[in-house]
């Protein structure tokens, strides 16, 4: 239902830039169907903020004309940074609305959230020691982009992926690189200015949040330059930090429909109705496909049963460890949080 909301709300505040409902209503089908929602996303509370994310930028663009309606964009906004400091990247958008557009509801609260986050971070430090910004290879923040972000828009099987990477190498991901930057390119040649800067704030975003995502949390299984064929068969797999990136690059879909529409390629009458029919039957081939990844669990209750058991057994222990997915990922629990206790 959050998701439907989300939707709801991206179709009303689309309308800031796309005139027409058709290209509106793709805009609110991305979050709905990005294939790699499925896999480990969407029924994740703990993950509801790939959507926030997704809703940033629409937030801030929108003018609003009465009190209300600016009371709902401050709340929104302000939820949204507040629940992923990666909303930092919009930070460029927030200003520029304030400075040339006069529009001050949503880009305050983005202001203040970021703000909030970083008293945070100060307060209680996500890491017990600053992450190691070289410890994964360069190469494999832009590997992953193109697997990940990209190619799970085409691809949502991790096994069939990482089978085409070891027999075809980069041709794995040809055809999903080919319609994004050929869509890219399409927008910058033949749209207007509007289009142009959508188009680029849109794949800057993607590339912006993948980056952000995977450089403040190194794991080997995102170290793709360095994988062998046995990690790729073995290890590879769809990470949660795509969702929002592929948001952001199926948005130059109905971006380069209302260019097309500029142009005359597609007639302003029902025919534009087509466009959103066919990017739900695109997305849904890849959506309905996907696999959860943590329908194998480990079950959450069964690792806090084991963990109250222990923590029973040997009064000296103050916590428990209960394995999590990831595999080798683990949360450490205290003994004095558990039932019983």
């Amino acid at each position: 239902m959050t998701v439907a909301a989300i939707a709801t709300g991206t179709y009303f505040l689309s309308g800031q830039l796309f005139q027409h409902k058709s290209y509106r209503l793709m805009v609110a089908l991305i979050p709905v169907l990005v294939p790699v929602g499925p896999l480990e996303v969407l029924g994740n509370a703990a993950n509801l903020h790939w959507y926030l994310l997704w809703l940033c930028p629409w937030l801030l663009i929108f003018e609003p004309r009465t009190w209300p309606v600016r009371a709902v964009l401050f709340v929104a906004t302000l939820a949204a940074a507040t629940t992923e400091i990666i909303v930092g990247i919009f930070l460029p958008l927030a200003i520029w609305e304030i400075v040339k557009r006069k529009n001050y509801a949503a880009p305050a609260a983005l202001i203040l959230g970021i703000g909030l986050q970083f008293l945070a971070t100060v307060a209680n430090p996500r890491y017990s020691e600053a992450p190691r910004l070289d410890s994964m290879d360069p190469l494999s923040v832009i590997y992953g982009f193109l697997l990940q972000p990209v190619g799970s828009i085409w691809e949502t099987d991790a096994d069939t992926m990482a089978l085409n990477v070891v027999t075809f190498g980069g041709f794995a991901v040809a055809i999903p690189i080919i319609v994004i930057f050929g869509l890219l390119a399409y927008i910058l040649t033949y749209g207007r200015a509007q289009w142009k800067v959508t188009a680029l704030y849109a794949l800057a975003a993607a590339a912006s949040c993948w980056a952000a995502a995977t450089v403040l949390n190194p794991s080997p299984e995102l170290d793709f330059a360095n994988f062998s064929k046995d990690d790729w068969l073995s290890k590879f797999t769809f990470f949660r930090y795509a969702a929002a990136p592929s948001m952001f690059l199926l948005a130059l879909v109905p971006i380069a429909c209302a260019v097309a529409e500029d142009k005359g390629v597609i007639g302003p009458n029902k025919t534009r109705y087509l466009a959103p029919v066919l990017l739900a039957v695109f997305l849904s081939n890849s959506y309905l496909q996907a696999t959860p990844v943590r329908q194998t669990g480990p079950e959450w209750m069964t690792g806090v049963q084991t963990a109250t058991v222990q923590c029973a057994a040997d009064p000296s222990l103050t916590e428990a460890v209960i394995p999590v997915t990831p595999a080798n990922w683990q949360v450490a629990v205290p003994c004095r949080l558990l039932p019983g206790k």
